[in-house]
């Protein structure tokens, strides 16, 4: 698996202006924050793609780390090659909310960070 790499919503370019690659669990990850962070329904072309993690900011706190499973889970459900081992949820603030899923891929154990 390849891929561009993409930061901060740009496409990263390399010394001579080439665009830099990605690979590995590196692309598998990015495919993976790419689901999490678009907002379900707003991409034209797949209106499947995305979380509905914004909506836990809707959620009574007690009920934020479950609701996050499930978003999280609903909106990786397409790359069925990763086992979701367990997703945790950490407050930063009133207005950010960092998500950490814990998964398996080709036998390599990660962990992915997802800040809303």
């Amino acid at each position: 698996m390849i891929d561009y790499k993409i930061e901060s919503g740009d496409l990263v370019r390399k010394g001579l202006r080439d665009l830099q690659m990605v690979e590995g669990i590196g692309s598998k990850k990015q495919s993976m924050l790419i689901r999490l962070i678009v907002e379900r329904g707003s991409f034209i072309y797949d209106e499947g793609l995305g979380s509905r993690l914004k909506l836990l900011y809707r959620e009574k706190p007690s009920r934020v780390p479950a609701m996050a499973d499930v978003y999280v889970r609903e909106a990786l459900e397409p790359e069925e090659d990763i086992l979701i081992e367990r997703v945790e949820v950490q407050w930063l603030d009133k207005k950010k909310i960092l998500i950490l899923v814990y998964f398996t891929w080709s036998e390599i154990q990660d962990r992915l960070e997802v800040i809303i």
